[in-house]
């Protein structure tokens, strides 16, 4: 449905699942467990800041999810309408590079920033000024070749902003907050991932305005952030050289298969999710005969549904996977929906059985999300080392949103093109292989 999955560092590819499941992601990408340890705890934060956080968190998945549902997939088919299938793929795929490239980078050049404002505002605030370029280069772009440079500059803008705003959990607020504050910022993601589709389709008429809403109303919530926490330059011991960045990424998959395997089982079943994500629009534009209008406000009441079935599934998993200290079979339970949604979906000839395959994929991003950092951590290599394998854990999501756009039209082109069902069952197929990864595992329950 409309409402995806996954944080900053995440991509906007990540559609389904990154609005919605994860929060958690998003709030952990930044907390490297080792060192908060050395920290002094923040002070408790009024509502006032939650309120703040929320704001700008709603606008800056604002910013990643309603070009990623809606505008860019619009904004496509009326440039290359008889090849936008491809072309969708090219302008996702090439143009997230840079953002997956840069973002690590960035994080690092964020924490060693010296500037008198502080190391994260000038990050948010920069970003901000990139993201409204890269939204009116795709607005006004002429042809495919010129939408991908547009949209790889707000990637480029997305990561910008990460560097500065995803550290702000963990620095800002104590750990005792931390998940009351980051459970409302999911919330805050979700309405933003229903919104993506919604506020799309009333803006058809107005491309400028369909690429420029969402950084108009993150200004708003970057400037109230900005505003509101309190940042301070770096320090030397802040600094950590850039030249490291990329080399500690690197693990051994044969010492440490289980890491491997939870890596490659979200790897998989995150194609599904993209997959999903990239094409909804289409699926209901060429099979159901939707126009986008029609498709951008069905997607986003659709999302209410899968809304509430993902909430209830999460919170329902995390409660039983701590309760019973399993972790796999909510793994197995949430490749199984997910993969049944994907092929419900495939198969759909109404929208009312599309609703049912989503919220079936919804359900199964939920009962996933419950348990899925919870299994990566306890696997992780060198516990000591968290803030670097759960760095790595994260590409697990990252890398499929880039390279998935660009596999999909190969896809797609059988049976003559436009083939959306093969798509899907694909997905559901690559979902299901998470099932046995996870049975793999040895060292978790």
């Amino acid at each position: 449905m409309s409402n995806n999955p996954q944080p900053p560092e995440i991509s906007p590819a990540q559609a389904f699942t990154d609005a919605s499941a994860s929060v958690a992601d998003y709030a952990l990408g930044e907390q490297h467990p080792a060192e908060a340890l050395q920290q002094p705890e923040p002070p408790r934060v009024k509502a006032g800041f939650i309120a703040a956080y929320m704001f700008a968190y709603f606008g800056l998945n604002l910013v990643m999810l309603m070009p990623a549902l809606f505008s860019l997939a619009y904004k496509v088919q009326l440039v290359d309408p008889h090849d936008k299938d491809t072309s969708l793929g090219l302008v996702i795929g090439l143009g997230s590079i840079l953002g997956l490239v840069f973002g690590p980078i960035a994080g690092a050049l964020s924490d060693g920033t010296r500037l008198r404002w502080g190391r994260r505002r000038p990050w948010i605030i920069g970003g901000l000024v990139l993201s409204a370029v890269g939204g009116a280069i795709v607005a006004i772009a002429p042809n495919i070749p010129t939408m991908i440079v547009g949209w790889a500059v707000c990637q480029f803008a997305v990561a910008t902003i990460g560097a500065g705003f995803n550290p702000i959990l963990a620095e800002q607020v104590p750990s005792a907050q931390r998940g009351k504050v980051g459970a409302l910022g999911g919330v805050a993601a979700s309405i933003a991932g229903i919104g993506a589709s919604l506020f799309g389709s009333f803006l058809t008429g107005n491309l400028v305005l369909l690429f420029l809403l969402p950084p108009l109303v993150f200004a708003l919530g970057a400037l109230i952030i900005v505003l509101v926490i309190k940042d301070r330059p770096a320090s030397g011991e802040d600094r950590q050289p850039v030249s490291t960045v990329f080399t500690s990424f690197y693990f051994s998959p044969r010492r440490y298969p289980d890491f491997a395997l939870v890596f490659l089982g979200k790897f998989l079943l995150q194609f599904g999710f993209t997959f999903f994500s990239t094409y909804q629009l289409y699926f209901l534009l060429e099979r159901l005969g939707f126009t986008a209008e029609q498709a951008g406000q069905s997607l986003a009441a659709a999302g209410g549904v899968s809304l509430l079935a993902m909430m209830g599934f999460a919170v329902l998993g995390g409660f039983l996977s701590d309760r019973f200290r399993r972790r796999k079979p909510f793994i197995y339970l949430a490749a199984a929906l997910i993969a049944s949604g994907l092929v419900v979906t495939a198969a759909a000839p109404d929208f009312t059985l599309f609703v049912v395959g989503g919220t079936l994929l919804a359900a199964g991003t939920g009962a996933f999300t419950s348990v899925d950092l919870a299994l990566a951590t306890d696997v992780l290599p060198e516990k000591d080392r968290a803030g670097k394998y759960m760095g790595i854990y994260y590409l697990s999501s990252g890398i499929p949103a880039v390279i998935g756009p660009i596999i999909a039209p190969l896809i797609l082109a059988i049976g003559g093109g436009s083939n959306y069902p093969a798509l899907f069952v694909a997905g559901a197929i690559l979902a299901a292989g998470t099932a046995v990864t996870t049975w793999r595992i040895r060292g978790v329950r």
